[in-house]
């Protein structure tokens, strides 16, 4: 790629310029082809969070296919980064789309928690914040730092999440943390000094991202609740969800033994050797194998573990 020339840095900036937008030539990578611009301070009030004081920064750069993206980045009082990308020919028109949404869409700010959010601007007509899609979530909780990956966009592929303790100590947490939320979380499992789990998502584009963002936002909400809040305290208020999140997880054993013992049970049924009854219950069982197989996620085959009251006395653990 071309470095950029200085008759071309005019042309771009000419919009900004308009709009009281000063080019930072310093923070700028002409041999890239990345023009950044001076931040710019805005007083945003977030969805049930108070008035808070953002720094947004600007930078243009030319794409190899042609045409240009424009990426908003704003840094958050809480130290969180948030972004909002659009790509399209004309930089004017990408910075009017930047413009009509506003920064208080891109973070979520409540008590024990900041989450930031990473939007790009889906290509159509219309309000550009209608067309938002969630690609990436950051949250910043009490000594915990969790990450939403959901920037896949292939039909059917969960979503990934990371949570982390912050500073790294000794910790046990349960399985069923998040998934006492519902069907879409998957249990938590423990990965180096980390926790993972999936967000089940279905649909595509739009609809796939604003799925992700409203459990995403559920799910920050009762970390940040919870982790206020002694361990037992979490048995205690999620009891009943804790125990259908077992027999959730019981269900592809409980399938298996009924195939089975069906499959042993069709001698004694006293059917004919040629009756279709006989031939569909003996075949059932390799046919629903063979359609486990086709499914988007393996089912666990698994005695799961019964809740139980935690041990640990607080979320902080042991330093590590």
């Amino acid at each position: 790629m071309k470095p950029l020339s200085h008759h071309e840095i005019l042309g771009w900036i000419e919009p900004f310029a308009r709009r009281g937008l000063q080019a930072d030539l310093a923070a700028s990578d002409r041999n890239a082809g990345r023009l950044a611009f001076r931040p710019a301070e805005f007083a945003v009030a977030p969805p049930a969070a108070p008035t808070a004081t953002v720094v947004a920064r600007l930078q243009l750069e030319r794409l190899e296919r042609g045409g240009f993206r424009l990426t908003r980045q704003l840094s958050l009082p809480g130290g969180g980064l948030a972004t909002l990308g659009v790509e399209g020919a004309e930089a004017a028109t990408l910075l009017e789309a930047i413009e009509r949404v506003p920064p208080a869409s891109q973070f979520r700010a409540g008590p024990g928690y900041e989450l930031a959010l990473d939007h790009e601007i889906e290509p159509g007509a219309g309000d550009p914040g209608s067309r938002l899609r969630l690609v990436r979530g950051v949250a910043r909780l009490d000594g915990f730092h969790l990450e939403l990956d959901v920037s896949g966009t292939v039909k059917g592929v969960p979503g990934k999440l990371e949570l982390k303790a912050e500073p790294a100590r000794a910790l046990e947490l349960p399985e069923d943390l998040l998934a006492v939320l519902g069907w879409s979380w998957t249990r938590l499992t423990p990965f180096g000094d980390a926790w993972r789990a999936e967000l089940r998502l279905r649909g595509e584009g739009l609809e796939r991202g604003r799925l992700a963002e409203t459990r995403l936002v559920a799910a920050v909400q009762h970390l940040a609740a919870t982790f206020a809040e002694p361990p037992a305290r979490f048995h205690e208020r999620q009891q009943a969800a804790r125990w259908r999140v077992t027999l959730r997880r019981a269900v592809p054993l409980l399938v298996s033994l009924a195939l089975i013992g069906g499959a042993a049970s069709v001698s004694r049924l006293g059917l004919y050797e040629d009756a279709s009854l006989r031939m569909v219950l003996f075949n059932l069982p390799p046919l629903l194998m063979i359609a486990i197989f086709c499914l988007p996620e393996m089912p666990r085959i698994e005695i799961p573990p019964l809740p139980r009251r935690p041990r640990a006395a607080t979320w902080r653990g042991e330093a590590g």
